[in-house]
């Protein structure tokens, strides 16, 4: 197995961009031919999906980021309540999860390395609160229950994208 917790973290660089600094760390972790972009590069690519704040509403991504061959990536939408007590359906490679933060409303991690139900995760708002454009993202475990259960009154799904399987 890969050791993902090696690859340096990514510091989101405003509020909004949890899902670029995601996406920049996801595809160094993943690879395979994919774009080595950075993040202000992936702000670039997909500026013109996003809100007038940055913000890039998960739904919206799920729409996007699959339709660009590039990425080679698949997403789908998860009942929360299906992963009460067990794991996260996530396989070796780290897969991007958008998820209600119990604290700060609807974010994005990357998790691997799961435990049972533990999950190793790149948090890209750190430190908290900090400053724009000195975040420096954290790899941290964390229990499934922090993505399915913790804020479950406010949001009954996770989106998950993985690389998509070469045929």
């Amino acid at each position: 197995m890969a050791s993902y917790a090696a690859i340096p973290p990514v510091g989101q660089i405003d509020g909004m961009s949890c899902w670029a600094a995601c996406l920049a760390w996801w595809l160094k972790a993943v690879g395979g031919g994919r774009p080595a972009w950075n993040q202000l590069r992936i702000i670039s690519e997909y500026d013109k999906h996003t809100d007038p704040d940055g913000g890039f509403a998960p739904t919206k991504i799920l729409e996007v980021w699959p339709a660009d061959t590039r990425l080679r990536i698949s997403g789908g939408i998860f009942k929360s309540q299906h992963y009460w007590g067990r794991g996260l359906p996530i396989g070796e490679a780290p897969a991007m999860i958008a998820f209600r933060h119990p604290q700060a409303g609807t974010h994005m991690n990357v998790v691997f390395n799961q435990h049972g139900r533990t999950v190793t995760a790149m948090e890209p708002y750190f430190p908290y609160p900090g400053q724009d454009g000195k975040r420096t993202g954290q790899i941290l475990d964390r229990s499934v229950d922090f993505y399915v259960k913790d804020n479950y009154d406010k949001s009954r799904e996770i989106i998950l994208f993985w690389p998509t399987v070469s045929m």
